[in-house]
């Protein structure tokens, strides 16, 4: 679209001059042509009516906005390819700001490959980042799958990650990013440690936002095989729960309740963690919740805590600016994850199938995995940043061989039952396959989702190998 604007303004002078130039009685050809000379200063008689005066003075201006647009198309080009060629480079696609700001952040990294319409190619880059709406995102992307094969693309979707198929395309969710990021800088082991792992934590608000950090906080808040954490919902949640029916195999019980949380204040002020993940009117419900609770803390997900200066109690408000640090460059594009999950997967597939372990191998095993494989690696790597502060706070060894027994037994658990609650949210259950293997993803049915103390001595030390080699990472010898 923007190409085409600059198309116009460039032939503006050109059609009100050969308009006005015809309009005098003057011949096509010849109104062409000296329509086409006033761009280089030759039209020196004098103009017959206002339009080919117009034109007369346009013209130059519009020869030197095209050299200038030129020149700096030019610059862009020569700017792109040596950022293409050092293999830094990322393109950013999509509407403004988001674009703008991704590409100020980025620095000399970011090409700004502009908007979804008709004339937009895909420039050479390392890596790619495509914003915007999901069906935009979606539409460009498959338009150009194989251009973009072999780059990582990182595209903004509400689509569950593990639901896409191919191996570079990493789906980014500002609010999944919030809720990865958020449990882990929460220090939820530490409330939860002093309350023997008996806890509730409250959620005020139900839309995205709130969907993801209960996805999280289940997958990563495990702690002890013991531990009792509730997750009390309060907002329109009919449509997650009759999508999850497996969340009733999930020790931490998940209740959701049907009443506004004005309704029922004691189990608001027993709580000892409340969130406030609704957007809509956001300053007033929280004026009430400070007005009707005593609770020490609540936490807030909005964009700053400026809005909420002038509220009695506001020391009280723990504000997390969720989308200023979802759209930071190195939550988006961080790979140690990834990498992590990437190694965890060839481990197994060195175990199991005798594959060698070389970074060719990696990416070759990583790309045949499903979209359910590869993320369930993820899931593990992610838990791993949880299962490091925990053994921290335990003054427990990070080094794999200094750990006892017990110690190692304790993590195995924890990992086993991070496993089966990342199945039961994909809806997975436990079930004997007719094909004889221990699963049949057709059926989402897996052998192994029973409690860690029920299994077999193999499928136990699969968990004790995930443990030593995600702790091996720490000292370089994956």
């Amino acid at each position: 679209m923007k190409h085409n604007l600059k198309k116009c303004i460039l032939l503006l002078p050109f059609i009100l001059g050969v308009t006005g130039l015809l309009s005098s009685g003057m011949h096509v050809p010849d109104a062409l042509f000296q329509s086409f000379e006033m761009y280089f200063l030759n039209y020196i008689t004098t103009p017959p009516n206002i339009l080919v005066e117009i034109a007369r003075w346009l013209a130059p201006l519009a020869t030197a906005g095209g050299i200038l647009l030129a020149l700096s198309e030019l610059k862009n080009r020569v700017r792109n390819y040596i950022l293409y060629r050092r293999g830094n480079s990322i393109a950013v696609y999509g509407p403004q700001p988001h674009r703008q700001e991704l590409l100020s952040k980025l620095a000399k990294g970011g090409i700004d490959a502009g908007d979804y319409d008709a004339d937009t190619v895909v420039v050479r880059a390392q890596d790619y980042l495509l914003l915007g709406e999901q069906r935009d995102t979606i539409k460009f992307y498959t338009e150009n799958r194989e251009k973009l094969s072999g780059h990582t693309v990182y595209m903004q979707a509400e689509l569950p990650a593990q639901s896409v198929s191919d191996a570079k395309l990493r789906l980014f969710c500002p609010e999944e990013t919030t809720a990865r990021l958020y449990w882990k800088q929460r220090d939820i082991y530490q409330i939860s440690a002093q309350n023997n792992h008996k806890v509730k934590i409250i959620f005020v608000g139900f839309g995205t936002l709130g969907q993801q950090l209960l996805n999280y906080a289940l997958l990563d808040n495990i702690f002890d095989p013991d531990q009792t954490i509730e997750y009390h919902i309060f907002g329109a949640s009919d449509r997650y729960s009759a999508t999850h029916p497996e969340l009733d195999k999930i020790s931490d019980p998940v209740i959701f309740h049907t009443g506004q949380w004005y309704e029922d204040l004691c189990l608001l002020e027993e709580a000892k963690l409340v969130l406030v993940c609704e957007q809509i009117d956001q300053f007033n419900l929280v004026q009430n919740m400070l007005s009707a609770l005593t609770v020490p803390v609540i936490d807030v997900f909005a964009a700053d805590g400026v809005t909420f200066d002038l509220l009695e109690g506001k020391n009280r408000l723990r504000f997390y600016p969720w989308q200023q640090l979802a759209w930071e460059p190195a939550n988006i594009f961080s790979s140690t994850m990834f990498e992590q999950a990437m190694e965890l997967n060839l481990h197994y597939a060195h175990l199991y199938n005798g594959i060698r372990k070389t970074p060719e191998n990696r990416d070759s095993e990583w790309a045949k995995l499903d979209g359910f494989t590869r993320y369930s690696n993820v899931s593990a790597a992610d838990y791993h940043d949880i299962r490091l502060h925990m053994m921290e706070k335990l003054g427990w060894p990070e080094d794999a061989k200094e750990l006892s027994s017990r110690q190692l037994e304790f993590l195995a658990e924890l990992e086993h039952i991070r496993w089966c609650r990342y199945h039961h949210l994909n809806n997975w259950k436990h079930g004997i396959p007719e094909n004889g293997k221990h699963k049949d993803p057709a059926r989402r049915i897996h052998v192994d989702l029973i409690p860690y103390g029920d299994l077999d001595e193999p499928t136990k030390q699969k968990d004790r190998d995930n443990i030593l080699l995600l702790l091996s990472f720490l000292h370089g010898k994956s």
